[in-house]
């Protein structure tokens, strides 16, 4: 299972696309969980919001898999391959739920550790998640790459991650924004990933890791 999502979210996914809608992932399920599977994973590679939703989605996963087991209980009996099927399916389900809340769970240690607290050492990150070094390298890389952090730098040889930070400059020219009154900013917290941002008062922005609005009031 492992080896084929890491192939899956090589790629992005539209979930605009017929086939990653929720209606044909469900009937996947019921006739060949396996495409099931692979079509559900491809739905949420590449999306930002859903690399920090395991718990809601989780929930969502559980009842699904275990409807798919009760079917299949009560199939087995008339059609054994068809019921162990749908076992299968469901518990594969049940597996990948468990997967998405975990990888959710350490995409907000991610952002927590490297953007609030400026965390550098690849190594410190990795004992912090409970993972290899190997395996928190890959899973920045994978973040990066879809643009969740890609704001961040990564030296293998030094073994070390930077956050680079977004220039603000004020353009002066002419004395007009230097005769306004600075604006009052406060620090926000991203109800997604977790990420600290400061936000002018009064105003609305989008989290720039995981896209989820947020407002200063």
């Amino acid at each position: 299972m492992d080896e084929v999502m890491n192939v899956i979210e090589k790629y992005g996914a539209d979930k605009n696309k017929w086939y990653l809608s929720i209606w044909f992932i469900v009937i996947m399920f019921f006739v060949f969980w396996p495409a099931g599977i692979a079509l559900l994973i491809l739905r949420n590679s590449g999306n930002k919001k859903s690399m920090f939703i395991g718990t809601t989605d989780k929930r969502k996963y559980i009842l699904a898999g275990a409807a798919l087991i009760i079917l299949g209980i009560s199939q087995i009996k008339s059609s054994t391959v068809w019921g162990l099927l749908m076992i299968a399916g469901g518990g594969a389900l049940l597996y990948y739920s468990k997967t998405l809340v975990d990888k959710a769970e350490r995409n907000k240690k991610y952002i927590d550790l490297i953007v609030n607290q400026r965390e550098g050492s690849i190594d410190n990150i990795a004992g912090v998640c409970s993972i290899p070094y190997d395996k928190a390298i890959k899973e920045l890389k994978y973040l990066q790459t879809v643009g969740v952090l890609n704001n961040i730098s990564i030296d293998e040889a030094n073994r070390v991650v930077t956050l680079i930070e977004a220039q603000q400059v004020a353009d002066r020219s002419g004395g007009l924004l230097g005769s306004l009154v600075q604006a009052e900013e406060v620090t926000c917290t991203c109800p997604g990933c977790g990420a600290t941002k400061l936000v002018i008062k009064g105003t609305s922005t989008c989290c720039e890791y995981c896209d989820t609005p947020m407002s200063a009031s």
